[in-house]
């Protein structure tokens, strides 16, 4: 799989894919949540720098239905690019707009209108990404966080451009997923908590194959034990849950469960945390989380990283990104690639 660096940019006409999915309200975008667009930008800017004649910048925002919608609308994204970039950021709110924004040698850089306001993009439709694929020369997926998708940004697209590489950020998540995929230091733990056994089952008995404990905790783990789930030795469940006076509710683990959780933190070499460990947001629920947080936090010998919205909303109430040696923006992505399956967005890259 080629990188921008194997690439040679020149008068060039380029197509990023980017991942721009961050929280919107009242159409305004505030500055505690636009990571996304931040960390999208060394890509942006090395491309320019190569001299590109014209780059193009796709995303989605939200679940606009196929349809138009101004709640899901990238405006606010635009103004914020502007303002990282100090360039003017054309908004392109149709297709027909593209073929003569290329051709304007006074315009520099454009984003897309919302991507999933066209119902094509979601059924991966091949004569959609034809046409908004029309006239570049490169395809640049650096929106690792969809690439499980099979959508017509991330499957077709790439189809039609004669070049096509992985962006910086795609890049480096997948050279740092890979680090705990398939060379993972032992002693090796994962966190994995949250909801959503359907998601969490397939990458909790393939990390356990290989590493040393997986510990499971969050509604997760209370839906493997209501369905009995019969996992490896190595994967632990709660065996005791807080607070005392809500138990049966299973909100956080407990005392007995934490400091089992501990003390496997602190002998890893490699901790993977997905998800947090109960309702975190309600502070009689949040020991379990935070004394997890802590405990990875406090293994500073250990490669470290965490990977989901939950959890980079935990870590930023109990630890520090600084802790960790990477933080991915993605989840079901992430959780894929560790599950072993192949992504169709990178396998469109190859």
């Amino acid at each position: 799989m080629k990188t921008i660096d194997d690439i040679d940019f020149i008068a060039k006409n380029v197509l990023i894919r980017c991942d721009y999915n961050v929280p919107i309200e009242d159409k305004i975008l505030t500055d505690e949540e636009d990571d996304k667009i931040e960390f999208s930008l060394e890509t942006i800017r090395l491309i320019l720098e190569k001299q590109a004649k014209f780059v193009l910048l796709v995303s989605h925002l939200g679940r606009p239905g196929g349809k138009f919608n101004e709640n899901f609308s990238m405006e606010p994204v635009r103004k914020r690019l502007e303002e990282y970039l100090g360039l003017d950021v054309k908004l392109m709110k149709s297709l027909v707009e593209i073929k003569a924004v290329q051709e304007d040698p006074t315009i520099e850089l454009a984003l897309l209108e919302n991507i999933r306001f066209w119902k094509e993009e979601e059924v991966s439709d091949e004569n959609f990404a034809k046409k908004i694929t029309e006239g570049f020369d490169v395809y640049v997926n650096n929106a690792f966080s969809v690439s499980h998708r099979d959508h017509a940004s991330l499957t077709k697209f790439p189809k039609f451009c004669p070049e096509k590489c992985a962006g910086k950020l795609l890049a480096k998540e997948i050279e740092n997923l890979n680090i705990v995929k398939d060379n993972p230091q032992k002693p090796a733990i994962a966190v994995i908590g949250g909801s959503k056994i359907e998601t969490k089952l397939p990458v909790i008995e393939n990390l356990a194959k290989d590493y040393d404990f997986v510990l499971v905790g969050g509604r997760t783990a209370n839906e493997a034990l209501d369905q009995k789930i019969d996992f490896s030795e190595n994967v632990l469940l709660p065996v005791d849950f807080s607070p005392k006076e809500r138990i049966k509710d299973r909100l956080d683990i407990g005392e007995k469960t934490r400091k089992m959780f501990i003390d496997k933190i602190k002998q890893a070499q490699t901790i993977v945390w997905n998800g947090p460990l109960g309702m975190f947001e309600e502070e009689e629920c949040a020991l379990g989380t935070k004394e997890i947080a802590e405990a990875i936090k406090s293994n500073s010998g250990a490669f470290k990283l965490a990977g989901g919205g939950e959890t980079i909303t935990a870590l930023n109430y109990f630890a520090d990104i600084k802790d960790f040696n990477y933080v991915s923006m993605s989840g079901g992505a992430m959780l894929d690639f560790l599950a072993g399956k192949e992504l169709p967005g990178i396998q469109a890259l190859q």
